[in-house]
């Protein structure tokens, strides 16, 4: 959920190095006041450092890969963070904290009072840990979703910046897609959440096939294609991989 927070504030923000820096300080502070409000035990600390060093990794380089991708000059940064490396230390830092939280299991520590909230609250008869991870899940998929996706779309050579001209609205329809496909797999609707795919893919067929081969700035039709269809599934891979870690989380 944090990570999220963070990305929905850098979203309205500069790329320039200060900015991004007090995102990333942010971030720190705000996750090290949140373990010492769970209280983790023993290997769990190791984990919240862990989880804590993954979110400013996590800032720091998708920002700088997003930037150097788009061209944009960011003199400031060492050189040798080339836009390959920045995005690698961003997704290698958000797995590293994922999974040191995961890992670490209930010695991470709880949230004791934001479930004796929930348990206060009209959500009382559903379990709060799960109410928690759902939240945190719909953050996700609003921005910090959106930059996965654009990070790897410049890394495989179809950058977005330049196809999204053209495919308009997916900035906006991706998170909308994403919080329903989220929506659907937490209800138990997989079939749903298929035909939202399969309803996606036919919208944008006609799209895909108008030739592009003049346009500026576009090498051709498949360009635009494998935008669609590397973007689309990323973002689809995303709010799978919530669904499967909410119901994990259920079933433990």
């Amino acid at each position: 959920m944090l990570v999220g927070g963070l990305d929905v504030v850098r979203a309205r923000q500069r790329l320039g190095r200060r900015p991004v820096l007090l995102v990333a300080a942010l971030g720190t502070a705000l996750s090290l006041l949140a373990a010492v409000l769970v209280g983790p035990e023993g290997a769990g600390w190791l984990a919240w450092i862990a989880a804590t060093l993954g979110i400013a990794g996590w800032v720091v380089g998708s920002a700088v890969a997003v930037a150097r991708f788009g061209g944009v000059a960011t003199t400031r940064w060492p050189a040798a963070l080339t836009p390959a490396r920045a995005a690698g230390l961003a997704y290698a830092s958000l797995l590293l904290g994922v999974l040191a939280l995961l890992l670490a299991g209930p010695a991470a520590g709880r949230a004791s009072f934001l479930l004796a909230g929930l348990d206060r609250s009209g959500l009382a008869h559903l379990p709060a840990e799960r109410v928690l991870l759902v939240l945190a899940a719909l953050v996700v998929q609003i921005s910090t979703a959106n930059v996965i996706v654009r990070l790897l779309l410049d890394l495989v050579g179809v950058p977005a910046s330049d196809n999204e001209k053209t495919l308009r609205g997916g900035r906006i329809l991706g998170p909308m897609e994403r919080l329903l496909i989220l929506g659907l797999g937490v209800g138990g609707s997989l079939t749903g959440a298929a035909v939202v795919v399969a309803a996606k893919s036919l919208l944008r067929f006609p799209e895909l096939r108008v030739p592009r081969a003049g346009d500026p700035g576009y090498g051709g039709a498949s360009d635009v294609t494998e935008y669609f269809l590397v973007g689309s599934f990323a973002s689809w891979l995303v709010a799978l991989s919530t669904v499967g870690l909410v119901a994990l989380a259920a079933s433990g």
